[in-house]
């Protein structure tokens, strides 16, 4: 009987990479130069390619006559690629130093149906992204995964704005805002009409002038951060103005879509009152609505669930509000990100706001980076070097920096900074992403766009980043204040505690986060480049600032008396519990466990080498003999600090000594006088007292010293020595080897461990 298609698809070819990864025992595969350490993973990699590969082109072969199975496939294989090519292009422009953005825009632009999209494949003649038929590119399926992901992208951008960022802001942001909108708007405005010869009452030329007026907030908070000057009063103003201008745009997208009965000039001569006003009115209906509900009952909603949701729950029906909101959006002609951005302003005035954003963030990172590519994908790369589309898109894009530049430095310059600082603040409002390419979408999703309307639209945009975010960069990094005197600085208080060691810093943090959660806050941790954490519970804002010596508690002057009480408690109860410590003796089979039976993939050949191994310690103390094997590992190179690793070591040793049984010790502690792992053997011949649980004098001494910020098996290579030494034929090697390279040998080489049988 013959083999089922089907199955040979999935067996044949699986074989087939079996086969092709055979190699002899003992082979190496892939090999890291330095390192010593075999890349298995490349091994699997490969083989569940070679099996992947032919299998799903055999598979679809057999299930290709199904139309709704073979389009389904296409989809998901699709999604796959496009996630995929998205965090490449990403990783590329960051190596570049170029935005993550034009990395996904130019990974869509390179597979979309103008490009690789269309070029045959097995199981795909036509290509993975065929040219659709009409004006829209690409499949709606997938342009379907893109809009989501404009909804979900606009929501986190709600959520990550911050009321108090505005508040910070004050009186300077919104003249920012509002004179880079105005002088951008009008440029916006003017370019449809001069170079493409569009009616003024048109409602292309008002997309143009919602393109013209949006930001990009990604691009600006990225070099910001990058060069920590996200609190400085330029950083401030940067990003409550490009918050200010977004919204703008998305009010100005609002008004293209209501003013629908006018599109492309057809019936300009038509009564405006009775053509434009009723869809106005209702939409205007909708949008104030729908804001004010919003505004209103998010924190009901957030005080209702906080005590009955988890908050993954939580996340969960917010973002399916949310969907739901941005459809009834779109159906009465408002765009759907309009109602995502509202539901995210107003959940980011909760206590629960901050909590939101973490939480919806992996929603995010799947669905944006799909936006991103497939709206290169968009673009015909054919057309985007020709004179018509190169020249206005350049142009478009250098009058509208210029406008956004005047626009924002002469409030800048009335609201208190100097020309450096008004600088600054202009060009960080230059670059478009996110909310341009949107608007441009919509544009084209409407239909209102011819194609080559659209690829103005992105040489635009690609051109305001490609200047803009180095210009910003730049002028950041010029040193000197931007402003003409104390400005942005917000009015808090400091509560600060200077603490000895890192351990104790994490165990007052998590207890004042523990203590705080009880108490009814919600915490969030922010991806800074330290380690903050940010408390909120109704109007009460507490920000900790921790590191390796200290701990802050940043507040409103208001709040400083909760903060400190806080502080105290916690420090309070940590005393009481360390006190206690001292009661629990620890048990003697708990310590002689730690040498137990067991496996362990740590290789000690790895970490134990001849340079520091030493077969005859001088020492005769235990002091003396750690500050020896410390300064061996210094002459290895292995370690940067001698008298901090040797200060640690002792701390260490002073809790509870590391002296097991048959004549073992392995001193060892997290330190940051050593880079990665470092370990040192030495052979004490007359035996130095190290407390061990038998009694016996140590003649076998381990040293470990790791790295606090390692990530390598510290506890797992302390097992793996205390497992290995537990045999007595090794010991004895190791007492006997004459030099480092036979004493490193008889601890990690080949020994016969088989039990001996007495003669008869």
């Amino acid at each position: 009987m013959e083999t089922p298609a089907h199955v040979k698809s999935i067996f044949i070819p699986m074989v087939a990479a079996a086969l092709s990864m055979h190699r002899e025992p003992g082979s190496v595969l892939v090999v890291q130069e330095r390192g010593g350490f075999y890349c298995g993973a490349t091994r699997w990699f490969l083989l569940i390619g070679l099996w992947l590969i032919p299998t799903f082109v055999w598979a679809v072969d057999d299930f290709q006559d199904f139309t709704t199975t073979h389009e389904i496939t296409r989809l998901l294989l699709q999604l796959g690629v496009v996630v995929l090519a998205a965090k490449g292009g990403g990783a590329i422009a960051r190596r570049l130093r170029l935005p993550e953005l034009l990395g996904e825009v130019s990974a869509g632009l390179a597979l979309g149906p103008y490009a690789l999209g269309s070029v045959g494949i097995p199981a795909f003649p036509d290509g993975l992204v065929p040219l659709a038929e009409g004006t829209f590119p690409i499949s709606l399926q997938l342009y379907g995964f893109a809009a989501v992901g404009a909804v979900v992208h606009v929501l986190a951008v709600g959520l990550e704005s911050d009321s108090g960022i505005f508040a910070q802001a004050g009186r300077r942001g919104l003249p920012v805002a509002i004179g880079s909108s105005v002088l951008s708007l009008v440029v916006g405005a003017a370019v449809p009409i001069l170079f493409f010869g569009l009616p003024v009452i048109d409602r292309r030329v008002i997309f143009f002038a919602a393109l013209s007026v949006s930001t990009s907030l990604g691009v600006q908070a990225r070099i910001l951060h990058e060069q920590h000057k996200m609190a400085t009063p330029e950083g401030v103003a940067v990003v409550s103005a490009s918050l200010m201008q977004d919204g703008f745009a998305i009010v100005f997208l609002a008004i293209a879509l209501a003013v629908g009965g006018i599109e492309l000039g057809r019936d300009a001569d038509a009564s405006f009152v009775a053509t434009v006003l009723p869809v106005t009115l209702l939409a205007l209906a909708i949008l104030v609505g729908g804001g004010a509900a919003a505004y209103l009952g998010a924190p009901r909603l957030a005080r209702l669930f906080r005590e009955r949701l988890s908050p993954n729950l939580f996340a969960v029906v917010v973002v399916g509000t949310t969907l739901f909101v941005s459809a009834l959006f779109e159906a009465f002609g408002v765009a759907s990100i309009i109602g995502a951005y509202i539901i995210g302003i107003a959940f980011s005035r909760t206590d629960m706001g901050d909590v939101l954003a973490e939480k919806t963030q992996p929603i995010s990172e799947f669905f944006v980076p799909i936006l991103y590519v497939v709206m290169g994908m968009l673009v015909d790369w054919r057309v985007l070097f020709e004179p018509r589309i190169l020249l206005p898109g350049i142009g478009f894009a250098l009058l509208s920096a210029a406008a956004k530049i005047v626009g924002s430095g002469v409030p800048a310059l009335a609201s208190g900074f100097n020309r450096l600082g008004a600088l600054r603040v202009g060009l960080g409002t230059v670059c478009r992403g996110e909310v341009a390419l949107i608007i441009a979408s919509v544009g084209l999703a409407l239909g209102d766009f011819s194609a080559e309307i659209f690829q103005v639209m992105v040489v635009m945009i690609v051109v305001s980043v490609a200047l803009g975010a180095p210009a910003l960069s730049l002028a950041l990094r010029h040193s000197g204040s931007g402003t003409r005197g104390r400005w942005g600085e917000r009015d808090t208080e400091v509560t600060r505690m200077d603490l000895p060691n890192e351990e104790l810093s994490d165990l007052i943090t998590d207890g004042i986060l523990r203590v705080a959660e009880d108490d009814g806050f919600f915490v969030h941790r922010l991806e800074l480049a330290g380690t903050v954490y940010r408390l909120r519970r109704d109007d009460i804002y507490l920000t900790i600032n921790r590191d390796p010596t200290s701990l802050q508690i940043v507040s409103d002057p208001s709040d400083t008396g909760l903060a400190k009480t806080m502080l105290y408690e916690v420090i309070v109860h940590v005393r009481d519990r360390v006190a206690r410590i001292t009661e629990v003796t620890v048990p003697e089979a708990l310590r002689r466990d730690v040498a137990g039976g067991g496996t362990t993939a740590v290789n000690l050949r790895d970490y134990i080498v001849p340079a520091a191994a030493f077969v005859a310690l001088e020492a005769t103390d235990k002091e003396g003999a750690i500050r020896e094997l410390v300064a061996g590992l210094a002459r290895a190179g292995r370690i940067t600090d001698n008298e901090q690793v040797f200060r640690d070591v002792m701390e260490r040793e002073a809790t509870v000594s590391t002296g097991m049984e048959h004549g073992l010790a392995i001193p060892h502690a997290r330190t940051a006088g050593v880079n990665g792992m470092a370990v040192a053997i030495g052979i004490a011949p007359g035996g130095i007292d190290f407390q061990a649980l038998d009694g016996k004098p140590a003649r076998i001494i381990f040293l470990i010293a790791s790295s606090p910020d390692d990530r390598g098996p510290h506890l797992q290579l302390l097992a793996a020595i205390a497992r290995q030494m537990r045999d007595p034929e090794r010991r004895d090697a190791a007492l006997c080897a004459g030099d480092s390279v036979a004493l490193v040998e008889a601890i990690v080489g080949d020994i016969d461990t088989t039990p001996k049988q007495n003669a008869p």
